[in-house]
């Protein structure tokens, strides 16, 4: 996985706990899953879980600022920051990863342009505390293979069984995953 350490003691661990035997699965079927998992996640919330890379280009520079906002962030890793075909010097500026501000430390020669070069990414700590209990619980309901897994109801004869499935597995990953679209950090929120 890209980045991103996964513990498949853990998984198993929980997958054990949860009466889904593992034994079927070896380390790196069990790392695919979970990867195909925060995938999802990635794609229908629009949080960075891998690192993506990006360049910012900014044409209309106040040049007497000292103050940049990075516009993906939080920031995982600055590859170069030039002024035109000029790189700055790493010493020369201080970068808040979280939120994504570069300050720079002595006054920028104009140019025609600002580039930055780097990668963003979700927070470990973020991903650990949000994003991986979801993926658990989402490869959990994957390899759920009971007949009742997605039944509302069961009939049998003259017998019949409703299922309340606002607290089903399905319903609270749903719920969770509509939690983090609506919590995603969005630029235009930024304090300026």
């Amino acid at each position: 996985m890209q980045n991103m350490n996964i513990d498949t003691e853990c998984v198993k661990s929980f997958l054990t706990s949860k009466n889904i035997s593992p034994e079927s699965y070896d380390d790196e079927t069990i790392t695919k899953m979970l990867e195909i998992q925060l995938r999802k996640i990635e794609s229908e919330t629009g949080i960075n879980i891998f690192p993506v890379a990006h360049v910012d280009t900014e044409f209309n520079f106040n040049w007497d600022s000292q103050d940049y906002n990075i516009k993906h962030y939080p920031v995982q890793t600055i590859f170069q920051v030039k002024v035109d075909y000029t790189r700055i010097c790493p010493k020369d500026y201080i970068l808040d990863k979280e939120n994504g501000r570069l300050r720079f430390l002595k006054k920028l020669d104009e140019g025609e342009a600002l580039i930055v070069q780097y990668t963003s990414k979700e927070s470990d700590s973020f991903i650990n505390s949000k994003i991986l209990p979801l993926a658990y619980d989402m490869l959990l309901y994957e390899l759920d293979s009971s007949p009742t897994k997605n039944a509302s109801s069961v009939k049998e004869k003259d017998v019949s069984l409703n299922f309340d499935t606002n607290n089903s597995l399905i319903a609270l990953i749903n719920q969770r995953m509509n939690t983090l679209k609506n919590s995603r950090r969005k630029p235009l929120t930024r304090m300026l």
